[in-house]
């Protein structure tokens, strides 16, 4: 279906910098290099001289292959090229310059591929335009790349982020998911992580769990552009098919405007939508963008305003940003933003980490931390830290509520449904206290003379008064007693907050009191 938006209008609205997924045609058309089925013909004639040896490859294999035409082609081919190695004398000088990959048992064809992308000479690459543009915007207009290609093209371009190739370093590394670059089908620097048959693919395919994972963390947060594939590209058709499997097609339907396919077309430019039906009631729609000038669409990335740099971003995380584990119970843990940081306690040590406060990055926070924080004001915790990210998941583990009001009154975000069930359903102190304790209040109200904090505090005493303090009225309840009350049991050790429900219940009522104005 024809779009009236134009390629300008599609980038801008993206209004983030998006994540590349870069393949074969990417290379093609900056470094002339082959796509997949010229990459084949070429080794085959490495060891044949049979011009028909690729449609003899091909007249032998199923169309319908679940992998693809190609790998199942390159399966076959990686058997008679191994055999070539070790038989033909031709490769005496592969394998000399090799020994050491293939003494390991990594295959001679994966190699021999690996040498030849190793080989390219980048620095001869003509610099044109659309280059020019890339290394403009890579700094800070592209939040990351995801690639199937075993060149280290991207590599040259995007110099200042971090490479991860290959299934086994993808999994085992600490990533931080901006300002990187995943080869996910290996690199030729690296011949045993090359993704090519379709054996590779079915082994890649079982051990694929953690990196949908991260695809598909990354294709929520982030806009997705392709360039380099083919629409109906099987390797793209099998991620799309993976993405599908994990989400309901309403949450699908909050991808089309982020995901932009950029097709090579040598006639005029045009921006369509398209869609995949996986035929099980599950859609995928993506905006379509077919031109053979990418210029326009690197130029609108520019436009994109990023206050910061994705690899300096990266760099706090990876580098100040630590999760510390302190066997000291009394260390204090805080979460901060840089405007709070002439409030700490100078009597105290602190470990303090950098985090992304929009992303909801930070060290785990505990409920107790955050009812101590309500009544000591000591966990300098940033608003939209606790309210977008922890209330939302803590809330579901404790049945009782949490304070919330303190975070809420300097939080200008949308807040989670919980949340909101969690205003609604308490808007006056009576909505605190459970059945029997509603059936409590008059008697006890009964047996007091008067009615105030400190009253109760006096006939009960400190460790018990706050079992008793609820039972009040809001006009009877000043706000700066029960306030140093609470701050006296809590830094004195009379009471613990831990698995103490009553005390927790006294500290959202105070926080729903001073703070839910």
């Amino acid at each position: 279906m024809k779009s009236q938006k134009t390629i300008k209008d599609i980038i801008i609205s993206l209004n983030k910098q998006p994540v590349l997924f870069i393949g074969s045609g990417f290379s093609k058309r900056y470094l002339g290099l082959e796509n997949w089925e010229e990459l084949l013909k070429k080794f085959i004639f490495d060891i044949s001289d049979d011009e028909f040896k690729y449609e003899m490859y091909a007249n032998k294999i199923s169309e319908e292959d679940y992998y693809g035409k190609q790998a199942a082609i390159a399966k076959l081919l990686e058997k008679d090229y191994n055999k070539a190695v070790f038989e033909n004398s031709k490769f005496d000088d592969f394998k000399i310059r090799n020994k050491d990959f293939i003494k390991k048992g990594i295959s001679p064809f994966k190699i021999a591929i690996a040498e030849y992308f190793e080989n390219i000479n980048y620095d001869n690459t003509k610099e044109n335009e659309e280059i020019k543009l890339l290394k403009e915007i890579q700094q800070r207009n592209i939040s990351g790349i995801i690639t199937t290609n075993y060149d280290k093209f991207l590599e040259k371009i995007f110099q200042n982020f971090k490479i991860f190739a290959g299934q086994e370093e993808l999994i085992f590394s600490n990533l931080e998911g901006i300002a990187e670059i995943y080869k996910i089908h290996g690199t030729s620097c690296s011949p045993e992580t090359i993704i090519i048959t379709s054996d590779d693919y079915k082994k890649f395919e079982e051990k694929s769990d953690y990196l949908t994972a991260k695809l598909l963390t990354i294709f929520l947060e982030y806009p997705i552009i392709f360039i380099g594939y083919s629409i109906n590209d099987k390797n793209i058709k099998n991620i799309f098919s993976s993405i599908a499997k994990c989400l309901n097609q309403e949450q699908l339907e909050k991808l089309k405007q982020r995901l932009i396919f950029i097709e090579y077309d040598l006639g005029n430019t045009s921006v369509d939508t398209h869609s995949i039906d996986f035929n099980n009631g599950k859609i995928i729609e993506m905006i379509k963008i077919k031109t053979n000038n990418f210029s326009e669409i690197y130029r609108n990335l520019k436009e994109i305003k990023a206050k910061y740099s994705p690899r300096v971003i990266r760099d706090l995380r990876n580098e100040i940003y630590k999760l510390v584990e302190d066997s000291n119970p009394n260390s204090l843990v805080v979460a901060t933003g840089f405007e709070n940081l002439n409030k700490l306690d100078d009597t105290k040590f602190y470990t303090i980490g950098i985090g992304i406060k929009e992303d909801g990055y930070g060290i785990p926070i505990t409920a107790e931390k955050i009812y101590e924080d309500i009544i000591l004001d000591n966990g300098y915790f940033m608003p939209d830290l606790i309210v977008s990210y922890y209330l939302p998941t803590l809330l579901k583990t404790n049945s009782g509520g949490l304070p919330i009001y303190k975070y809420l009154k300097d939080y200008k975000g949308n807040i989670s449904e919980n949340i909101k069930n969690e205003i609604t359903k308490r808007t006056e102190l009576k909505d605190f206290l459970n059945k029997q304790q509603n059936n409590l209040k008059e008697n006890y109200r009964n047996t007091l003379n008067t009615k105030t904090v400190s009253h109760i505090i006096h006939q009960e005493g400190n460790t018990e008064a706050f079992k008793k303090i609820y039972f009040l009225e809001k006009d009877e309840i000043n706000l700066d007693d029960l306030e140093n009350y609470l701050k006296n049991i809590i830094t004195q050790n009379l009471v613990s907050i831990k698995n103490n429900s009553e005390l927790k219940r006294l500290i959202r009522i105070y926080d729903f009191l001073k703070f839910g104005k």
